[in-house]
């Protein structure tokens, strides 16, 4: 039985680093570009099914409240949790081996604020398109009802909550940070150094300054670039990451004083 032995390989269970997804790219053929990726907060490998569970990934991965992603999350305990005399769960069984799927849910998210306090929320992610269909709508009202039943936020988020710019600047400063990226350099001297000239020469153009620094520093051409990357991965230059980033812009029109502009939860 299927669900036997991915209980066996420990699927859906351990968290951070350990934990294992009940479903992984090569299990099943995706509707969307299934990717597997390497964490950055969490160093493990990601199973993501479609590209808009990628571009959730990379916002969920980037915001530092999240400090643990455990994607394709196994309800395994629904049946006995929820009320579900009415509802069609004879639709959710492999009529093959007559064996009942497992309904699991996109996203569970370990969140800590500010105090240390943790908290858990779950995300399901729809393209809008699916949202039209009777039975996408049945497994949201059984997801909605177990994790109102554990207590536990759970929202659903579409492409309107993840835009495709947003995935490709997430995307773009996230290699920066990739191991082995940059491995050559000082990068904390010198993209603090970097920093400070950012906000002593604010009416520079971006690209103007960058190539400013890489000659007046020595370095090989695109090094700047690449540490104004890690600038903003690290969160220590705010910018609004929902547009293209533009660096023909003065410092001062590209960069935020403050929170970057986005609610993603």
């Amino acid at each position: 039985m299927k669900i036997l032995k991915y209980l066996k390989e420990g699927r859906g269970q351990g968290i951070g680093a350990d934990y294992l997804p009940w479903t992984m790219t090569h299990d099943y053929s995706s509707l969307g570009r299934a990717t597997r990726l390497k964490g950055i907060k969490i160093p493990r490998i990601f199973h993501l099914q479609s590209d808009i569970q990628y571009r959730a990934f990379l916002l969920f991965e980037y915001q530092t409240s999240v400090i643990d992603i455990r994607e394709t999350y196994p309800l395994l305990d629904v049946m006995e949790t929820i009320e579900h005399d009415d509802l069609r769960f004879d639709k959710y069984r492999d009529k093959e081996r007559n064996e009942p799927y497992v309904i699991t849910t996109n996203f569970l998210l370990t969140l800590k604020d500010e105090d240390g306090n943790e908290k858990f929320i779950a995300r399901t992610v729809k393209n809008t398109s699916e949202l039209k269909r009777k039975i996408t709508w049945e497994k949201l009202e059984i997801e909605r009802r177990y994790w109102s039943e554990k207590g536990i936020e759970w929202k659903v988020i579409t492409e309107k909550q993840l835009p495709r710019q947003l995935a490709k600047n997430l995307e773009w400063i996230r290699e920066t940070l990739l191991e082995g990226s940059g491995e050559e350099l000082d990068k904390e001297a010198l993209s603090a150094y970097l920093l400070s000239e950012l906000y002593n020469h604010e009416d520079l153009p971006v690209r103007s300054l960058l190539k400013m620094f890489d000659k007046n520093e020595g370095l090989p051409n695109g090094t700047g670039l690449f540490l104004l990357r890690y600038l903003i991965a690290k969160k220590e230059l705010r910018i609004n990451l929902n547009q293209k980033i533009d660096i023909s812009l003065p410092v001062k029109n590209l960069t935020l004083k403050g929170m970057e502009a986005y609610e993603w939860s």
